[in-house]
């Protein structure tokens, strides 16, 4: 545990050794179940787990892997090489943003967000008419 700890500096093994009477005050099985354990406390009570709580909090923001990443650099590659010098780069990374994210974008109500622009004031009224 120690050469696990000593790679974090926010980190302090003696008093994270201290704070191990978290396991045996309290069941849980993964570290989102010790996450709302923390979140559940006191302050008070909190406080005394803050080693624990800042464990957890690494635990939740480290990536197990490099997989996203390496999709987004990869989703970047190919509209780079299929775009190549036809655009900014704000615009290309706007489109590789809207690549990584396709599935959040599909959810998305296009006709209400057309409707509201359209309604926000009378030139795209007259401009544009009614979308539907």
């Amino acid at each position: 545990m120690d050469k696990v700890v000593d790679e974090y500096p926010e980190l302090n093994s003696r008093l994270l050794q201290v704070q191990s009477m978290f396991g045996a005050n309290y069941t849980y099985e993964t570290s989102s179940d010790v996450a709302s354990i923390i979140r559940e406390m006191v302050p008070e009570v909190r406080g005394l787990f803050g080693q624990v709580e800042a464990l957890v909090r690494l635990l939740l923001v480290v990536p197990a892997s490099s997989a996203e990443a390496e999709r987004s650099f990869s989703a970047l590659r190919r509209l780079k090489t299929w775009l190549r010098s036809s655009m900014s780069q704000t615009r290309l990374n706007n489109v590789a943003i809207y690549h990584v994210h396709q599935k959040k974008l599909d959810r998305l109500d296009l006709e209400g967000i057309c409707q509201s622009f359209i309604s926000a004031n009378d030139k795209r009224k007259k401009a544009f008419g009614s979308f539907a």
